[in-house]
């Protein structure tokens, strides 16, 4: 019995036939979706499985049967192998001895194809002129800046559809009344071209593929005059060549600092139109909330306990960061006792670059691990005092007036691995090079001074804040879906 690979071309030769997908998986989902877009989905008499009881009753809207009990609909349908390599080479050994009509087989080469022609197929689409597709780190889930427009559009009923790209189907913090969609799936593609509005802290994906007619906002994820942009980092032809296209894509970039309008205009080759009206994600500090109470409760902190946040960003992604982390809790939350008055508890959340290196639970006595909770802003909220380095959240977790001291003990290295775009020495935070400036720091604190600093670097920089943020986006989007 001979086996072919299905080529694209092929499926107009099937047009006739009563096709059998073996295989439920991502393979049978492309599958499925390029049959959808050429007219054949009818066609489709079932999904086949090796074991019934491993798999849901219905897969794309088809029923799901075991092998065994179609056995008889086989020498009357093409059966198509929708299965990786390991698993085709079992079926297709068990399927020797059953009568077929004929059979098929895709991999990896030809999912690539289905793509390309779903990707074609999609674009001659209608818009959806009220789907908003939404997606922050390239899925990471729900958070920073589009959760807060997706929350302020879904509390205000807006007449729209909302779509959140995810990395995988494991991600399950997406509310109720928005879809979640799988990055690199099918419907990925279908979502992502046939939305009029599409969302990102990042660079869109597709960005390549954008319809006429799409509208493109990109919230970035970072502000004021810290770490140097990736433009600024890197300034070779082929990255500006890059930057200038991605970016370029936007038809919108929101700020929540005027300075980064600059950048967006030097570092990321953007000439289109920014919006300063500040940063969606920071509305949560002007208005009242809950974190506090959800992070206590979540990690069992008590209400008479004051919380630090240490949240420092990444190096060079490897294990070897963790040695520049090197804090005694123990003698610095006595310290901060010394000069509040009143008992911290630690709590550290490490850059996402970092998730993959953070296995081992408990890298410090007595603290709390947050590395993984979904939204940085609402520990930002929940936090009395903030201990950073160089991450950028400093500039959101000030607008609060609360504390802010910097753990810089690489400062030299890390001025020369990425730069800065104001010397360290002029950011408006208490700052040390080792834990006993640090410690001198905390108790030679002095709040008034530092409001007043810190208000003058807010002023010259340029902060947007002012908690209507969300609301103000929402309004742009729904006045872009309104003239469509």
């Amino acid at each position: 019995m001979n086996c072919r690979i299905l080529n694209c071309d092929d499926l107009n030769e099937l047009k006739d036939d009563k096709l059998i997908i073996y295989g439920a998986g991502q393979y049978g989902n492309f599958l499925y979706s390029l049959l959808e877009v050429k007219g054949l989905a009818e066609n489709i008499v079932c999904f086949a499985v090796s074991d019934g009881s491993d798999n849901p009753s219905t897969f794309c809207g088809k029923p799901v049967e075991c092998i065994g009990r179609i056995e008889g609909k086989l020498q009357d349908s093409i059966v198509i192998l929708a299965l990786g390599e390991r698993a085709f080479q079992e079926v297709f050994g068990n399927l020797q001895n059953c009568a077929l009509k004929e059979i098929y087989r895709i991999n990896g080469q030809v999912i690539q194809d289905i793509r390309k022609e779903l990707i074609a197929g999609y674009k001659k689409l209608p818009l959806q002129q009220n789907k908003i597709v939404l997606s922050s780190y390239d899925g990471m889930g729900y958070r920073c800046n589009c959760k807060y427009i997706a929350e302020r559009l879904l509390q205000d009923k807006a007449p729209v559809e909302l779509a959140w790209l995810v990395s995988d189907n494991s991600i399950c913090d997406i509310p109720d009344g928005i879809s979640k969609v799988v990055i690199n799936s099918p419907q990925f593609y279908k979502e992502v071209l046939t939305a009029k509005v599409y969302i990102t802290n990042t660079v869109h994906l597709l960005y390549e593929h954008k319809r006429e007619g799409q509208y493109f906002i990109n919230t970035w994820h970072g502000y004021g005059p810290f770490k140097l942009s990736e433009g600024d980092v890197n300034k070779d032809a082929e990255s500006r060549e890059r930057y200038t296209r991605s970016n370029g894509a936007s038809d919108l970039f929101i700020t929540a600092s005027s300075f980064y309008t600059g950048i967006y205009r030097r570092s990321f080759y953007y000439q289109g139109e920014v919006l300063e009206c500040g940063a969606p994600r920071n509305d949560v500090f002007f208005q009242a909330n809950d974190c506090g109470k959800k992070v206590r409760e979540k990690y069992g902190i008590a209400q008479g306990k004051g919380i630090v946040l240490y949240a420092p960003t990444f190096r060079s992604m490897s294990g070897d960061d963790f040695e520049r982390y090197d804090l005694d809790w123990e003698h610095i939350l006595g310290t901060m006792r010394q000069r509040f008055g009143k008992e911290y508890v630690v709590v550290y959340k490490l850059h996402h670059y970092m998730y993959q290196l953070v296995l081992e639970k408990g890298l410090y006595k007595d603290a709390v691990e947050a590395t993984f909770y979904p939204d940085i802003q609402e520990l930002l909220a929940a936090a009395d005092i903030v201990i950073t380095d160089y991450s950028s959240l400093m500039w959101d977790f000030s607008l609060q007036r609360r504390p802010v001291f910097l753990y810089q003990s690489d400062e030299d290295a890390y001025t020369n691995e990425r730069g800065f775009y104001v010397p360290v020495s002029e950011w408006p935070y208490p700052k040390a090079h080792s834990q006993e400036e640090l410690m001198e720091q905390i108790l030679c604190f002095d709040e008034g001074r530092y409001i007043t600093e810190l208000d003058a670097f807010l002023t010259k920089y340029g902060s947007c804040d002012d908690g209507h943020a969300s609301e103000k986006v929402a309004e742009r989007i729904l006045k872009v879906i309104d003239e469509s």
